[in-house]
């Protein structure tokens, strides 16, 4: 018995790949026109330990296996689940992102912005910059399951 998709495509190279041969790609304005600031880590260190209400957002892959580290308490929700996922993610907290070297956080802050949520910024180098710095994590086992929000989180 056969399920799923027939005839399914991939372009080996991605986004990347498909800009350098000049094939048309469409970004909206409104996404172009978002800023996010990029939150040095000695001041994001700062920011999560004076304010404990920061919402701190990780959006590496899961069964992220380069590095298990975390920042402590941070909540992890994939890029690639963020859009059904947002909606689990306080709107009135400030939210903080983090990824691996800064290759998703961005994408990740202008899709909550844009969705009314209150984005301060990004970690800039991301938590391959936080461990050089030697700022304290938390290890986790890598996982293929989201954990969900407990009530208070929600809040």
């Amino acid at each position: 018995m056969k399920k799923g998709y027939k005839n399914v495509f991939a372009f080996i190279g991605g986004i990347p790949e498909w800009r350098k041969f000049n094939y048309p790609i469409f970004v909206s304005k409104e996404y172009q026109d978002v800023e996010v600031e990029k939150i040095a880590p000695q001041n994001f260190k700062k920011l999560i330990e004076t304010d404990k209400s920061v919402y701190v957002l990780d959006v590496r892959p899961m069964k992220f296996e380069r590095d298990s580290s975390f920042i402590i308490g941070a909540h992890h929700c994939p890029l690639v689940f963020l859009a059904d996922k947002h909606e689990e993610i306080p709107k009135g907290k400030i939210i903080v992102i983090s990824d691996w070297a800064m290759k998703q956080s961005v994408s990740a802050a202008k899709f909550l912005i844009l969705k009314g949520y209150s984005v301060m910024g990004v970690l800039k180098g991301g938590m391959e910059r936080w461990k050089d710095s030697k700022y304290p994590v938390e290890q986790r086992v890598p996982s293929d399951k989201i954990a969900p929000l407990s009530e208070t989180e929600k809040r």
